[in-house]
């Protein structure tokens, strides 16, 4: 190679190598800068305020009881606010509202049939042993059949129950005296009834009837407790003495004190008389605060999921991005390293030249 080839080689790859070094600092400043933004993403997950679970010990409301003396019932008061001007007496009335648990009954009537695809279709088969029948409803667990028995005390379930199932026909109501056949649901407790024709009635007899009628008659009757409405415009509250402003006593007209048993209508009979029951004041669990506190929770930990989720995703992201940037230097380090290792050479040529060219001119 001449002295001149050597120079303008030499010039080449020294423009080489000035690039890839500025090409190297491009791309330090820009994993520099992806860097900030790592940081900047952690720093913005470590200011997210972590959702807290609420507690349900931290939700309690103070409520007051008392026990009715003329219906023995325990009312819970919900509300109670002093009404504006003076009763009568000259003293301030309260509207209070509350409510009551009472035990009551529903009754229904209802229809099984043999066949079909309704949800009520029913089976009537002999258990292994050939002992007794046992009868299953859309397929569920099998129970046993009891009976014809007369069962009277089914009678008054359906007198005294609040009504369901179109049986608000008292001609279809049981009787007593008539004869049943009986079964319980063993997963709800539930008694099940259907009608004999008397107490010769057999099983095969029952199976033949459904069949031919295409259906079966069935009444049950279910006990459970029931919430009813507690209100009242005229009651007089006392304030215990103690100082803490906590009410002692509520006095009131009981349902029997007014016209026909009709507090609605605000006519009280003759000398009518107030009742006084002494107040319970306690501290119960406020489910209604606990489950506002509990979708608040849900709804900022759904937030917070999603944020923590977005931060991951722009922090993969940025961790590839940086990945590249980091081969693509590795590369550019190889090929300077390759550059540096041609321009030793070529300047070896040059100085060897150059000592050759002053020889021949010594």
């Amino acid at each position: 190679m001449g002295m001149a080839a050597s120079q303008a080689r030499y010039l080449s790859l020294t423009a080489r190598k000035t690039n890839t070094e500025y090409e190297g600092q491009q791309i330090n400043q820009q994993r520099t800068a992806l860097a900030n933004q790592s940081a900047g993403l952690f720093n913005q997950m470590l200011a997210l305020e972590v959702p807290t679970p609420p507690m349900a010990t931290d939700y309690t409301k103070t409520v007051y009881t008392f026990t009715d003396t003329s219906t023995s019932e325990s009312i819970s008061l919900d509300s109670i606010y002093r009404n504006p001007t003076e009763a009568s007496t000259g003293q301030y009335t309260y509207t209070i509202s509350g409510s009551t648990k009472k035990a009551s009954v529903l009754s229904n009537i209802g229809t099984i049939v043999p066949s079909g695809e309704s949800t009520n279709r029913y089976n009537i088969s002999l258990k292994d042993d050939n002992s007794t029948y046992q009868i299953s409803v859309n397929g569920g667990t099998a129970m046993t059949i009891y009976g014809p028995n007369t069962f009277d005390g089914l009678t008054p379930y359906f007198q005294d129950a609040e009504k369901a199932g179109g049986n608000n026909d008292e001609s279809s109501y049981p009787q007593e005296g008539d004869y049943y056949f009986k079964y319980t649901n063993p997963q709800t407790n539930v008694e099940y009834y259907i009608p004999a024709t008397g107490p010769d009635m057999t099983v095969e007899d029952l199976i033949a009837q459904g069949e031919a009628d295409g259906g079966l008659k069935t009444y049950s009757a279910q006990s459970y407790e029931k919430e009813e409405f507690f209100h009242i415009d005229d009651a007089i509250l006392t304030t215990s003495s103690d100082g803490t402003g906590r009410y002692d006593y509520i006095s009131f007209y009981p349902d029997d004190q007014y016209v026909n048993g009709d507090r609605e209508s605000g006519e009280l009979i003759e000398n009518a008389t107030r009742i006084t029951c002494k107040l319970t004041q306690q501290t119960i669990q406020d489910d209604d605060a606990y489950d506002a506190a509990m979708e608040t929770y849900t709804a900022k930990k759904a937030i917070y999921d999603k944020t923590i989720a977005d931060i991951d995703a722009k922090t993969t992201i940025i961790q590839q991005q940086d990945k590249t940037l980091e081969l693509h230097l590795d590369q550019l380090d190889t090929e300077q390293q390759a550059i540096q290792t041609e321009m030793e050479a070529v300047k070896k040529v040059i100085d060897k030249n150059i000592e050759e060219t002053f020889k021949t001119f010594a």
